[in-house]
């Protein structure tokens, strides 16, 4: 094991999105149990689970999508990409982080828009700012930019390598 790129800034940051990704999980699994009891083992619905519910599958689902992205496991056209050599591969690896980064980049400018311009708004049940649930976009894009500069700058060092040769 590599202690060095084991104890990383990214390993850490990697550690704490899995663990909230799990910690959200398990929250939504609890709640939904316990709005599931409510509604048949006493006849009482309580709004406000089912819209914590929803406010923290929205985050779990937009931390999530940069896992995603930081994992590779999105979905691709591998079998195009794989009949080029290499260096092509690493090449248009590095064009598809940069389009990536682009929309990112949207993603985080009109996201905080949006989070600003809710930011007066609270949700029905729960009495929280939506602004704190809606600023999971722009958080989404931030990661995704991260992540994809990241991979870009270790996409390139790998096509520096390649070019010097063993």
């Amino acid at each position: 094991m590599d202690n060095k790129k084991t104890f990383s800034p990214i390993f850490y940051l990697d550690t704490f999105l899995k663990s909230c990704l799990v910690a959200m999980m398990i929250a939504i699994a609890s709640l939904t149990f316990y709005q599931v009891v409510m509604r048949y083992g006493f006849n009482k619905s309580s709004s406000w689970s089912e819209e914590a519910i929803r406010f923290i599958f929205i985050w779990c689902s937009f931390l999530a999508i940069a896992m995603g992205v930081r994992e590779k496991i999105h979905i691709g056209i591998n079998i195009i990409v794989g009949l080029f050599s290499r260096k092509i591969q690493l090449m248009i690896e590095i064009i598809g982080y940069l389009a990536i980064m682009f929309f990112s980049g949207h993603l985080v400018y009109y996201g905080w828009k949006v989070v600003l311009a809710t930011r007066f708004q609270s949700s029905p049940a729960l009495g929280i700012p939506m602004s704190w649930v809606y600023f999971s976009v722009p958080t989404m894009g931030a990661l995704i930019f991260f992540y994809c500069l990241v991979g870009a700058v270790n996409s390139k060092n790998n096509l520096k390598t390649m070019r010097k040769g063993p």
